[in-house]
């Protein structure tokens, strides 16, 4: 038995595919494909040798998925990329991936996983893609699950601060939340299509059932269903909390307005006091004796 082996990493937030293909010298893929595979004679040139069956699947949402690469390769690709990349996020890139086999048997008959029950594909259909795609949108969810749970972490630190009277949760919190959230939802709506099955999926029966058995394992559609109530929650938190700071803001503008009406009958009775000589020749005696003692006069 042959066994198939995959790593999709998150190395960087978005890759430009117009580039890429530019760059390889590739087709320029189909704006709903989202990606483009590179294999063949174009990856043996890259890298010099023959690469036999080994790909390299580019997303544009910042995922890369190896096919049957070794470390070393990868990491030379990497470099590759550079001149239309830039430096991949290292961090990203060792905290947000997915590793998969798939099997092949004897008589060509394609498995998704090892250990899965189903029945396996037949020979001569190229699930690589179909598989590459559902890899890529696991890493990518990955390193969104991650970030709305520090989010929402954090805002429950605010709520928390408020209940003790300390609530100090400025503009900049809920600025960076609603950016987080908006972009989450850019991203993954437009950007990733968590929902959308690749365009080459979509024309085939066996790939689409391939597609859909495989983001069921990893369950894509539960995981995003998730993250959506959480930006839910994050939506509410700060909303509360901008209606909070309205609502102490509006409080203080009153009392500052009830201070400057106060001002005005204020300073006629005042006015009115140190008119009278004899409250002036009184406060004039006080700070006299005040100021002999303090050896300021004589």
């Amino acid at each position: 038995m042959e066994t198939k082996h995959f790593i999709s990493i998150k190395a960087y937030p978005a890759i430009d595919l117009k580039k890429a293909a530019e760059y390889f010298g590739l087709p320029v893929p189909e704006a709903r494909e989202r990606s483009l595979t590179i294999e063949g004679e174009k990856l043996s040139e890259i890298f010099k040798y023959d690469t036999r069956q080994k790909r390299v699947h580019v997303f544009s949402f910042g995922c890369l998925v190896f096919e049957d690469m070794e470390i070393d390769e990868t990491d030379k690709f990497l470099e590759i990329m550079q001149p239309i990349t830039g430096e991949p996020d290292y961090r990203m890139l060792l905290r947000y991936r997915e590793s998969h086999d798939s099997t092949i048997t004897e008589d060509g008959s394609i498995g998704l996983w090892p250990e899965s029950g189903a029945p396996a594909f037949p020979p001569g259909i190229e699930l690589s893609h179909t598989i590459a795609a559902v890899l890529a949108k696991s890493a990518a969810l990955s390193k969104e699950e991650e970030d709305l749970n520090m989010l929402l972490n954090e805002a429950y630190r605010h709520i928390n601060r408020s209940g003790e009277g300390i609530f100090n949760a400025g503009t900049r919190m809920y600025a960076k939340t609603m950016a987080h959230i908006v972009r989450f939802e850019k991203e993954s709506a437009a950007g990733f299509g968590i929902f959308d099955r690749p365009a080459s999926t979509g024309r085939k029966l066996l790939l689409r059932d391939a597609y859909d058995k495989l983001a069921n394992y990893y369950e894509l559609d539960e995981r995003y269903d998730l993250l959506e109530k959480k930006a839910e929650q994050l939506r509410d938190i700060v909303r509360s909390g901008s209606l909070e700071r309205f609502r102490r803001q509006e409080n203080r503008l009153l009392a500052f307005e009830t201070f400057l009406l106060m001002l005005f009958p204020l300073s006629r009775i005042l006015g009115t006091v140190f008119a009278r000589s004899g409250v002036k020749d009184f406060i004039n005696i006080i700070f006299t004796n005040l100021l002999q003692k303090l050896n300021i006069i004589s």
